[in-house]
């Protein structure tokens, strides 16, 4: 035991410190792995409560089979996946026999060459741009309410006058950006900042701030423009720390920057737009918010999921597949390279120092019932991945049901690593799909500049409707700048003027230098009053120009 020594300390206080210190890092590893829980929560519930009970998974397991696409027998899933992995062992061999990987303890892999920028592209972007011209935000925010109406969304019915259209913008932007309600009072000068703050409380409500985010982002995707960016099944999910105060209980030291921050996780779609967001603590493994992120959408299917190292383990590979999705993990570590096969595989002599024949096929078989009830129990809503992927983390070592995961994890990270190893296109997709991620954290750092205050901060509701709040401002910005580039393309095409669309699909709607997000906002609203407020008639729309 690390604590022994100072236990046993002859300075007694000194002693007691260390049992103290040594008692509270058992318990949190006991909370985490699930062998101590707290009765009344749902963060770090029992692990019998993350699943279904016996008698109901008894009842309802084929039904729960089905729904996951799932065969009853282990075997009849890991036989197309152990033929994808042979294969893949093999490709990676020759491979190596060839000189493209070059292998000695490790498994070396040359990077991508930079992608240089075509002078085509430049050209076509200058031109956008400057059809496309300047503007404030609040013409933004209107020109995309007008087409998806999600101030409807936010009050659940047409809003009854233009001040009551202009608190729900306002308690968008108020939870969106690092303003408070009295900046943001000084800002739109119709409103008090106690409407404001009346407008803020309701808007983190009923999740309806996602809800206006996915309407933004389906809107976005209507676009002819959108089949140009990418894979409508692909997606990528990075985490974005935004700077706090230590006082926030959620806060943690951000080593980077070395100041308190809380981590907001986003789930980008290759075609652009946010289409998840949560908050979450930093310097913990984000494969649980990762999972999560893709099966709460209804709408959207993703088939792979890009992440960094943070957010995989090979636990949250193996429980990814079984819920109906890849996670495509870019590593950074060598030795998270490896390769693994089943025992008594033969190893190719060109690889046999970067792959191991250690598998327990029957290890997976055996436990295969548990892992898809875990799974059915996630996918069903009874138990969060974030939950699910705590209690079965690296503090859950020994136990069969964590062990049978990581060897089945370990199979489908070996299928994705042969293909990512000699497969440069597939290299290329993954590099392109993250790159979005961290464009889009780009956008949100310039649309959120300050740091989240402490009355934001209390509960995980509040910060949830931050995190949702920037998604929607972010989703804004972009459809704004998709719908204007799709009407240049339009009248460009009109006159017989085509871009090809391989240039089209490398312009990116980040775009955010034309639009200003500060000063007094003048919000134009009896210009889209036909679209936003269409029982009231235009005369009564007043004040709405400054």
């Amino acid at each position: 035991m690390i604590w022994q020594v100072s236990i046993s300390s002859p300075d007694r206080e000194r002693a007691f410190q260390a049992l103290e210190v040594a008692t509270l890092f058992a318990l949190r590893r006991a909370v985490r792995n699930g062998s101590v829980w707290i009765e009344h929560s749902l963060s770090f519930r029992g692990r019998a409560r993350l699943f279904f009970t016996d008698e109901r998974w008894q009842a309802e397991s084929k039904k729960h089979y089905a729904r996951l696409s799932l065969p009853s027998k282990a075997a009849t899933f890991l036989k197309p996946l152990l033929a994808r992995v042979t294969a893949g062992v093999d490709a990676v061999a020759a491979a190596a026999r060839s000189g493209v990987l070059r292998v000695d303890d490790e498994l070396h892999l040359s990077p991508l060459p930079a992608e240089d920028e075509d002078p085509e592209v430049t050209k076509l972007r200058a031109a956008l741009d400057h059809r496309i011209g300047e503007v404030q935000l609040p013409e933004v925010i209107l020109a995309v309410d007008a087409q998806v109406r999600f101030s409807w969304i936010m009050l659940g019915r047409e809003p009854r006058s233009t001040d009551e259209l202009l608190m729900v913008y306002a308690g968008i932007m108020a939870h969106g950006t690092s303003l408070t309600a009295v900046e943001c009072a000084r800002m739109i000068p119709q409103l008090s900042a106690t409407s404001i703050r009346q407008a803020m409380r309701w808007a983190r409500d009923e999740r309806r701030l996602s809800q206006a985010c996915q309407a933004v982002l389906e809107f976005m995707q209507r676009h002819p423009i959108a089949a140009t960016w990418g894979r409508s099944d692909l997606a990528s999910s990075d985490m974005m720390s935004m700077e706090t105060t230590k006082r926030v209980w959620q806060a943690r030291l951000d080593p980077r920057r070395n100041t308190p921050s809380i981590g907001i996780y986003s789930h980008v779609k290759d075609r652009w737009g946010i289409f998840h967001a949560q908050p979450f603590v930093l310097n913990e493994r984000q494969a649980g918010v990762a999972i999560e992120g893709v099966i709460r959408q209804e709408k959207l299917e993703t088939s792979q999921l890009a992440v960094d190292t943070h957010g995989y383990t090979d636990f949250a590979m193996s429980h990814a597949r079984l819920l109906g999705f890849d996670l495509c993990p870019r590593l950074k570590e060598l030795k998270q390279r490896h390769l693994f096969v089943p025992r008594g595989t033969k190893v190719p002599a060109e690889i046999a120092a970067v792959c191991e024949a250690n598998v327990d096929v029957a290890l997976i078989e055996k436990h295969w019932d548990s892992l898809v009830h875990l799974a059915a129990s996630v996918m069903s809503g009874h138990a969060s991945a974030v939950a699910a992927l705590a209690r079965f983390g690296s503090a859950a070592q020994g136990d069969p049901i964590y062990e049978a995961g990581v060897q089945l994890g370990r199979l489908l990270r070996t299928a994705f690593l042969a293909d990512y190893f000699v497969k440069d296109a597939f290299r290329n997709e993954l590099r392109r799909v993250l790159n979005r991620g961290e464009a889009v954290n780009a956008l949100k750092r310039a649309i959120y500049t300050g740091r989240i205050s402490p009355a934001q901060a209390k509960r995980v509701d509040e910060m949830q409707a931050v995190a949702d709040a920037l998604s929607l401002m972010a989703n804004i910005v972009m459809a704004w700048n998709t719908s204007q580039m799709q009407a240049v393309l339009d009248r460009w095409s009109n006159r017989r003027q085509v871009i090809p669309p391989e240039l089209i699909g490398k312009i990116a709607p980040t775009r955010l230098e034309s639009i200003n997000l500060r000063g007094v906002f003048r919000f134009p609203v009896d210009r889209y009053a036909d679209q936003i407020l269409p029982s009231r008639p235009n005369a009564s729309i007043t004040g709405t120009n400054g």
